[in-house]
């Protein structure tokens, strides 16, 4: 409200998996931006109510069956600090999943439940969000 010229766009790493957390960062955010495994979970996506302030992953690299995230954190330190941060910190080797690659989502089937808006990562193999 006090900067009408700006879009604010809540990150993933706030995690809303419920309506209500939704509903209530709707309340400081113009859009949101889902987790990449709700695309999967279409009796909630159906049921969402603001579905034009919702973004959903067009694909998704180790994020989509990661259960820890705690790589979040050092992408940020990445981001902030101009890619001088000290290492890479991944759950892969505390918390074992399969290693999926990079998962694209079927748009048309996302797009036909009311969603218009998506976010599409990189789809270079050897980049970071592909392990």
């Amino acid at each position: 409200r006090d900067f009408p010229l700006y879009q604010l766009e809540g990150s993933v790493i706030k995690a809303l998996d419920t309506q209500d957390k939704i509903n209530q960062a709707l309340e400081l955010y113009d859009s949101v931006v889902l987790p990449a495994s709700l695309n999967d979970d279409f009796n909630f996506l159906e049921k969402i109510t603001n579905k034009p302030s919702i973004t959903l992953f067009a694909n998704a690299g180790c994020a989509y069956n990661c259960p820890a995230k705690i790589c979040y954190t050092y992408v940020s330190r990445e981001n902030k600090y101009n890619g001088k941060d000290s290492g890479l910190d991944c759950s892969k080797s505390i918390a074992e999943r399969e290693v999926l690659g990079m998962v694209d989502f079927d748009l048309n089937v996302l797009g036909s439940l009311g969603f218009t808006r998506f976010k599409l990562l990189r789809s270079n193999p050897f980049a970071k969000t592909g392990y």
